[in-house]
């Protein structure tokens, strides 16, 4: 048989085609044809999903009465160690956020957004923050990655792709997402790459931050169901207004710091401050002083910085701090290792000195928080990997087991790189 068995075409006389065992043939562009059928099919499923028009999920008025600021700060605290001015200022202008959605249709009063800026280290718990709070409140929740970011019709991610991120999140329920955050990470990467005039447009930093202006602020935006650009005529779009939806921007800032203490330097020296600060405590705690001064000399516009009435520095974190995080939330690293190890009939725990020595090798790293699992996950890779078959009953670490581990981990990279050499 040499025919296509879908359109009938005689393959003798060329063309790509796919074959199955039963000897049946199929022409490319039928099998093309297939693709495409299927790609709508699941584009009008989602599209039925979507509820255009409802009241969506969430009750905004029980959502109100059951939390307060306090209640809200209280419930950042069970997973986010210190930070306690970030929490307090975060968790009242949340509250405020969705006391104000409540109000709307009962009210003449008009109410403006507060978008929330996040400045802070890496690792300090930016992320988390956003994160927990839509745990809490229950609403949907989205993370947009801003280093993928570039102007519309360049190459890279729309801007408008992380709603579709939180419409997924909301169960394709629009009036449930237009409730919802959306947390917009390493937005300090948007920044212009130069103040200097160019000829040359700036479509992944100052283009970035003008397609934001209208999103964050509130537009109804088209949302594709399907992420990317390809056949943008044939995509299944829904409107989505984000007028309502709460924007939490955050980034490390690196740099920021200095001129912050560049400014604060030159106001002391003409009587703003009677103790210049000395030069060593150039370092992130001058994030509390940012104004928008500071953000519009790194390389941010003005529209953009306006968007964001909301600033929030958090705090490096100290030597306690690691600790703490290791012990005390609810989600914390020993708690989820000591279940993992508990699974396999294995009792894990810790001394003060092992965690002591835990937390040195993390902030060696300068990872942040993050860097307490790299730690654990590899001073116990080799003895979980190994948990069930040795039928281990109890692991000890302390100060001399995180050594020897450590020890081990130093020996196989240097034997990986004395093999890399003699294969080179």
């Amino acid at each position: 048989m040499s025919f296509c068995v879908f359109c009938g075409k005689d393959l003798r006389k060329g063309g790509d085609f796919v074959q199955s065992r039963d000897g049946l043939l199929l022409c490319k562009t039928c099998v093309d044809t297939a693709e495409d059928i299927f790609r709508r099919k699941n584009a009008r499923d989602k599209t039925s999903l979507v509820k255009e028009g409802g009241k969506g999920t969430i009750d905004l008025k029980k959502l109100v009465k059951d939390y307060s600021p306090k209640r809200i700060f209280d419930a950042l605290s069970d997973y986010v160690v210190g930070q306690e001015t970030a929490k307090k200022v975060i968790s009242l202008a949340v509250y405020n956020h969705y006391k104000i959605l409540s109000l709307i249709d009962s009210t003449d009063v008009e109410f403006e957004k507060s978008n929330i800026l996040l400045i802070g280290p890496t690792g300090s718990g930016k992320t988390l923050l956003a994160r927990t709070l839509s745990k809490i409140l229950r609403v949907p929740f989205a993370i947009g990655d801003c280093t993928s970011y570039t102007e519309a019709g360049y190459v890279g991610d729309d801007v408008e792709n992380v709603l579709l991120s939180l419409l997924i999140d909301a169960n394709y329920e629009v009036e449930d997402c237009q409730k919802g955050i959306v947390y917009l990470d390493e937005i300090d990467k948007k920044a212009k790459t130069s103040n200097n005039v160019s000829i040359s447009r700036d479509v992944s930093g100052e283009g970035v931050q003008q397609s934001f202006l209208k999103l964050i602020e509130g537009t109804v935006a088209n949302v594709p169901l399907t992420a990317g650009r390809k056949n943008p005529m044939s995509q299944q779009v829904v409107k989505i207004d984000t007028r309502h939806v709460l924007f939490i921007c955050g980034g490390a800032f690196v740099g920021l710091e200095k001129i912050i203490e560049r400014r604060l330097r030159k106001d002391s020296a003409i009587g703003f401050n009677a103790d210049p600060l000395p030069k060593d405590q150039a370092d992130f705690s001058l994030f509390h002083h940012v104004d928008t001064g500071d953000l519009l000399q790194f390389g941010f516009i003005p529209e953009f910085i306006g968007r964001l009435p909301i600033k929030v520095a958090l705090d490096g974190l100290k030597r306690a701090d690691f600790l703490r995080i290791l012990r005390e939330p609810k989600n914390s690293i020993v708690r989820q290792f000591t279940k993992l190890c508990e699974m396999d009939g294995c009792e894990l725990s810790f001394t003060d000195d092992g965690l002591e020595r835990v937390v040195d090798v993390a902030m060696e790293r300068k990872t942040g928080a993050r860097g307490l699992r790299d730690v654990f996950e590899r001073i116990l890779r080799h003895d979980m990997f190994l948990l069930r078959e040795e039928g281990t009953k109890g692991l000890r670490v302390d100060r001399a087991y995180v050594e020897r581990q450590l020890d081990l981990l130093e020996s196989q990279r240097v034997a990986e790189k004395k093999d890399e050499m003699k294969a080179a």
